[in-house]
This record gives C-alpha cells, structure tokens and sequence, in this order.
C-alpha cells in the first residue's frame, strides 16, 4: 500500500478515478474487443459459434464471477497488491494464449486466466474508488472509471485489427501483453487506500503542535529582540533585572481552557449544519455488514440480480458476438473494425454525459438503467432487419449510448440499493456476480440460437424479450418499496386512532 502524506491525501482522491479509468482501459478494453479475435479464431480451429463465443463469454464473466473471492483478499491484502498480481496473471494469459495449439487449451490461458487477473485488477480499482468517494460524488467517479472501458473498446479496435492483419493473432496478443503489462504495473504502483478517521484526526493535531511551536518559538525570538532593543516592558521582562516577569500576560491566560472550547464550539457548529463542507477523503465504513446468508434471504436482492443479469446477458452481445453478426451480413474488415468505432463512440458519448451529470440527477439512477435497458429492446429489434452500412452506424452509436446507461449506472445502483446494509465487499459483489453469471450465458446463448438458426436474427429478439423481463425486475424494487411504505403508514395511523 502507498503511504500518502497526509496532505497529499486531499488532492490524491483526484487520481483515483483516473487510475480507475486506465485499468479498465487495459483489461476490458481488449477483452470488450472479444469480437474481432472471435472471428480469427474461429477461421483457424474450425471451431462452432458456441464454442468459440463461450470462450470469450468465460473470461468477461469471471471478471466478475469470483468477486465473492477477490473481495475477501482486499482485507488481508493491500488493493495494490490485489491489482499488481491481477495484471500479472491477466498478461500471463494473453502470452500464453498466443502459445495454444488447440482451442481447448484457450479455456485456460484466454478463459481463465485473463479472467482471473481482470477480476482482481477490476475489483481493486471499484473497491479502491468506493473507498474514497463514498462519502459523496461517487457517480461521477464510477462514470469516469467505466470510460476507461469504452476507450480502450474504442483504441483497441484498430489497434487489434491492425495488429492481426500484420502480425497474425497471435503476434498481436504478444505484442499487447507486454504493453499493458508495463503501463498496469506502473498504474497500480499508485494504488492508495484513503486515510482512515484516526490518521486524519492525529495529523490534525500534529499540524496543530507545529503550528503552535513555531508560534511560541517566534514569540520568543521577538521577545530577545525586544530585551537587545531597550523595550523590555512589552515584552514580559523585567526592565530592571533582566529577567522574565512573573506577571502573566492577560493573552495567555486560560489558552488550553480557550483552544478546547474553541475546538467544541467548532464540532458543535459542524454537529448542527449539514450543510457545512465536511474534511474529504476520511474513509468510515458505517456500513452494517451483514454477509452473504442475510443477501439470500432478501427479496430486493433477488429482484436486482434477476434484473442485473438479463441486461448483462443481452449487452455482452456486442462484446461477443457483433462483429460475428456483422461478418454475416458480409461486411468487410474495415467495415466491422469501424462500426465498433462508432458503437464505442456511442457508449463513450454516453459515459461523459453521466459523468458531467454526476449527482445532480433529481431521481435514482436505477430509473436510468432500467430506461435503458427498455430502449435497447427498440435497437436490438432494429438491428434484427438492418442491412446496410449506414443503418448499422446508426443503431450503432444509438445502441453504445444506452449500453453506457447499463455500464456507469449498475454499480452506482447497486451502491445506492445495498451499501449501507452490507458495506463496500457485499454492494460489489451484488454487481459484480450476476453480471458474471449473465455474461457467461450469454455467449452460450447467442451461440447456441445462431447454430440453431443459422443467423443472428432470433437471437436479437430473444434478448430483446430478456431486456424486458429484467426492466419489470428492476422496477419492482421501487414499487415494492412505495407499497411497504404506504403499509407502515397505514399501520402507524391504526395504532394512532387505536
């Protein structure tokens, strides 16, 4: 762990969203771009759809299906040490992916351990930036963070194309798993934890000794001054012996009495008004944690990983299987590489416009994220009788945009739904995991409804049907919210008139 003076704590918090954003950029960047390697694989192992969507389905869902796992290594390990070890494993299994004779093979190095790796690296950098902003504007830290994710979809593109075009697909993963390894070594280097309420407040009183010695030092050095200049009676001597006076000076009288009620009056002030600027970052995790079996027992939970997990499932299409759908609709490289351009273009558009909103939005995001998720069923129907270029563009940049209503709005929800009642570990694992589990089956899915129909065509509207079904689960946390309201409500009156 990085030990920050503590005066480079209040502006390090800075940084965090921005060390966020270059993880995210390394890891999904590559791994979002699924899609390109998809088709290079499929031309050299011969391999189905569903097998060779499954592997890139693997690995983007273990990046959050072990964050029950890697959540509970960030208490005995540093989130620096967490993220360092995961980039490590995640570039280990890009070379080694580069290695495999055989697509089997692929399920270790590409599925497992570059899934493993971006878990650990992914679940540091969202705990790391949970940590310093849960004290406020923590929706705009998150939406800087998930652009990394579009920005490396959107660098990545070209960059993997042309390195496969040049280099074949194994060349290219060598070559971008010794780049990512450097710059994410070097990013999580500056991995921080925020100071804790204890290290804030004796750095204050240490400031406040300093300051107070230097005072008394300089007092002293005026008085010398004064006793050499001849103007001994303003300074507490004695003008005639030379000596220190035993008279107090009237400003001293009661300084301890005066600094502790000065130091009350100031917790007090702060203790009434709400309002007034609280000392940032200062990380107290007032969170009631209470684990996994109490999760299982919760309905809103269950409500919000149903709903979670079919949007996931429905959005890891276009991580998996777009550039397969446009390949099918006989689209050149240029043409697929480019309308990946413009989808990540849409997404990023999105992500900066959350980012600038923040937490000035008059209402929960979780209204956002299932709005969004209702209007990818207008896109994904769309896309399903699309033939042309210019079409495709266009739903292209329509369908990256909400897809960034689903990615910078999901943890923010589960943050604002579940923080308080199980701490930072229990609010990203009740993220983290059921978008794993949609991931992973929605590689199998598309896969399988494609060998099945030959095209993408029922695959887009079975999705279309899934997002649906998690907008109506994700709206009834709110309405069973109102309705327990209006019950207590109603009961309290009963007993009043009772």
């Amino acid at each position: 762990m990085v030990c920050l003076p503590q005066a480079r704590c209040r502006w390090w918090r800075y940084v965090v969203p921005f060390l966020f954003f270059v993880n995210f950029f390394l890891c999904l960047g590559l791994l979002f771009n699924y899609s390109i390697l998809f088709v290079s694989l499929q031309d050299e192992f011969q391999s189905g759809s569903t097998l060779t969507g499954w592997l890139g389905s693997l690995s983007i869902a273990l990046l959050c299906l072990l964050s029950p796992v890697s959540n509970l290594l960030h208490p005995k390990l540093s989130r620096r040490a967490v993220a360092l070890v995961g980039m490590t494993v995640y570039c280990a299994g890009l070379f080694l992916t580069s290695l495999v004779p055989a697509l089997g093979y692929a399920f270790v190095t590409y599925g497992v351990l570059t899934g493993v790796g971006g878990n650990l690296v992914v679940s540091a950098s969202i705990g790391m930036t949970l940590d310093w902003f849960v004290t406020g504007n923590y929706s705009r830290a998150a939406a800087i963070g998930f652009t990394g994710s579009t920005c490396g979809m959107l660098s990545f593109s070209p960059l993997l194309t042309a390195a496969i075009t040049r280099y074949g697909w194994r060349g290219a993963l060598r070559l971008f798993s010794g780049g990512i390894l450097a710059v994410g070594t070097l990013t999580g280097l500056l991995f921080a934890e925020p100071p804790t309420a204890e290290a804030e407040g004796k750095n204050d009183r240490v400031v406040k000794d300093t300051s107070q010695d230097h005072k008394n030092s300089a007092d002293t050095e005026v008085a010398m001054q004064q006793i050499r200049a001849g103007g001994m009676e303003e300074s507490g001597y004695s003008e005639v012996q030379g000596t220190e006076s035993t008279d107090p000076d009237p400003r001293d009288i009661h300084d301890d009495d005066k600094d502790q009620g000065e130091v009350d009056k100031t917790e007090a002030t702060e203790a009434d008004d709400t309002s007034a600027p609280r000392k940032e970052p200062v990380h107290v995790d007032t969170a009631i944690t209470r684990g996994y079996l109490a999760m299982i027992k919760d309905p809103e939970q269950w409500l919000w990983s149903i709903g979670n997990l079919l949007a996931f499932l429905g959005v890891t299409f276009f991580n998996i299987n777009f550039a397969s759908f446009l390949d099918g609709l006989h689209f050149d490289d240029n043409q697929i590489a480019s309308s990946i351009v413009i989808f990540a273009s849409g997404e990023l558009g999105g992500k900066v416009l959350i980012s600038v909103v923040g937490d000035w939005l008059p209402f929960s995001y979780l209204y956002v994220l299932a709005g969004s998720i209702l209007l990818c069923t207008v896109t994904l129907g769309l896309l399903s009788i699309a033939k042309t270029y210019t079409a495709i563009a266009v739903l292209a940049v329509v369908s990256g945009f909400l897809r960034a209503g689903v990615y910078s709005t999901s943890l923010v929800v589960a943050t604002e739904l579940f923080h308080k009642t199980y701490g930072t570990s229990g609010s990203l694992t009740l993220f983290m995991f059921p978008v794993g589990v949609g991931t992973l089956a929605s590689g199998l899915l598309s896969g399988i409804l494609y060998d099945i129909s030959g095209d993408y065509v029922l695959s887009l509207i079975v999705i279309a049907a899934i997002f649906l079904c998690g907008s109506a689960a994700l709206l009834a946390i709110p309405l069973r919210r109102r309705i327990r309201s209006r019950g207590l409500c109603s009961h309290e009156t009963h007993s009043i008139q009772g």
